[in-house]
């Protein structure tokens, strides 16, 4: 037993109500549990009990042991003067206020399900990174999808704070934070600070006025990004030196990071950040408002297309300036690039904008995408496949990531569904209200 589970038992009335008496004898009626109390001082307020024929109104105690009241000073602090119930799991000895006033206690230890502890300390002594791994596949799948569903909303009302964020720097430019929040992602995680800075430094203004010219384009971004090479010569990379140089001065630019920044080792050469800088040029330069071809776009496929980009011709023969490659092929942005891309960004994104917007027809669209999304294949997701296989598409990825990051692997199974559902029924039966 810990005092987590304790003061969720009494907040949840999760034991034996009738007939109950404190540790003197007396008859208790607890008319209200109160409220949490995340201030200083007596863990509920507002609690309202009825000791024999007297009703009572004031705060509670909680404890695992009756002597933790002195071993924390309650009995020295006038904050404590007003509880008028102490209650603990196991009662070792009376306790007084400040006052001298004898506290009324209830000791709940005989009123609670053992296997309900049972199962809670397993869950909190396992080495398990998923506490519940072995009752996981015993919940059904519409109590589970259900949490999902709860999950998903929750991962996306973080990401849309994140954007919120980033909306209030840019002065509420919502397609200046999206032209951010999408170079941000092409960079995905090894590079994926670079390409912030790179979109720090190059306003999508600026890009903007250069739409109709792909090598401007290419220019500006890999200017930018100082991987414009100083000692190499071809027809492309000159061009681009001489067109970054006048467009240096045009918009008074400063290269956002030095070269050594961006990583290359231990990336697949279809990911280095010259073919995804030349990806994302070509994206600007076939998407001109693309924020609202983003909202517009009335199915999965129709986002898809979107964002299915490829490098300019240049880069069918190489990865890197300055080195052909002996293998010609179309450096477009892979199938599962553009899902990554969709799931971790452009549907946040859509997501944040129908919150500002209040639309609901657009967070249903969201939702109906995420569904058409397949299912990620990451370390996470597989840890929860092994002990069930019923998850097949984004939404239920999106939710087992955030199900493990913000819940299993913190132990919080007092806040999540289909813990205390497994902590309440170990077998079967009904959850309690969540």
């Amino acid at each position: 037993m810990d005092e987590k589970l304790l003061q969720y038992i009494w907040t949840h009335k999760l034991f034996t109500l009738s007939g109950i008496k404190t540790v003197s004898g007396d008859t208790l009626s607890i008319l209200s549990v109160g409220v949490p109390n995340f201030n200083s001082g007596p863990d509920y307020v507002d609690v309202r009990i009825k000791i024999n024929d007297t009703l009572w109104v004031g705060c509670m105690e909680i404890h695992l042991k009756s002597s933790d009241w002195d071993r924390h000073k309650h009995q020295q602090d006038k904050a404590y003067s007003n509880v008028i119930l102490h209650v603990v799991y196991e009662h070792d000895k009376e306790v007084y206020t400040e006052a001298g006033v004898q506290l009324p206690t209830l000791e709940l230890k005989s009123l609670i399900n053992q296997e309900i502890v049972d199962t809670y300390k397993s869950y909190m002594n396992t080495s398990y990174d998923i506490a519940c791994r072995n009752q996981f596949c015993k919940v059904d799948q519409f109590r589970l999808f259900s949490w999902l569903d709860r999950l998903l909303i929750e991962r996306l009302e973080e990401r849309t704070q994140e954007i919120e964020q980033l909306l209030e720097k840019k002065v509420h430019h919502k397609e200046e934070v999206f032209y951010h929040y999408l170079a941000k992602a092409f960079g995905f995680k090894t590079n994926a600070a670079p390409f912030s800075l790179l979109a720090e430094s190059l306003p999508l203004s600026c890009l903007a006025k250069q739409k109709d010219n792909l090598l401007q384009i290419e220019a500006m971004l890999f200017g930018q990004a100082d991987l414009l090479p100083t000692d190499y010569t071809d027809e492309y990379t000159d061009a681009l030196r001489k067109e970054y140089t006048f467009l240096q001065k045009k918009f008074s630019l400063t290269p956002s990071c030095q070269s050594s920044a961006w990583k290359f080792a231990k990336l697949y050469p279809s990911g280095f950040p010259t073919i995804r800088i030349a990806q994302f040029a070509a994206l600007v330069y076939r998407s001109s408002s693309l924020l609202s071809k983003v909202l517009q776009a009335e199915n999965i496929e129709e986002l898809t297309k979107l964002f299915t980009v490829k490098a300019s011709d240049y880069w069918n023969s190489h990865y890197q300036f300055g080195k052909a490659s002996s293998k010609v092929m179309d450096k477009a942005l892979g199938k599962a690039a553009v899902n990554s891309l969709l799931i971790n960004t452009v549907l946040p994104f859509m997501y944040a904008y129908s919150q500002w917007e209040s639309n609901q027809a657009l967070q249903s669209k969201v939702i109906h995408f995420y569904e058409n999304l397949p299912l990620e294949n990451n370390n996470i997701v597989r840890k929860f496949i092994t002990h069930r296989p019923d998850f097949s598409n984004a939404l239920h990825s999106q939710s087992l990531i955030q199900l493990y990051n913000k819940y299993c692997s913190s132990k919080q199974c007092l806040r999540c569904g289909i813990g205390i559902y497994l902590i309440y029924n170990p077998g079967t039966g009904e959850i309690p209200n969540l």
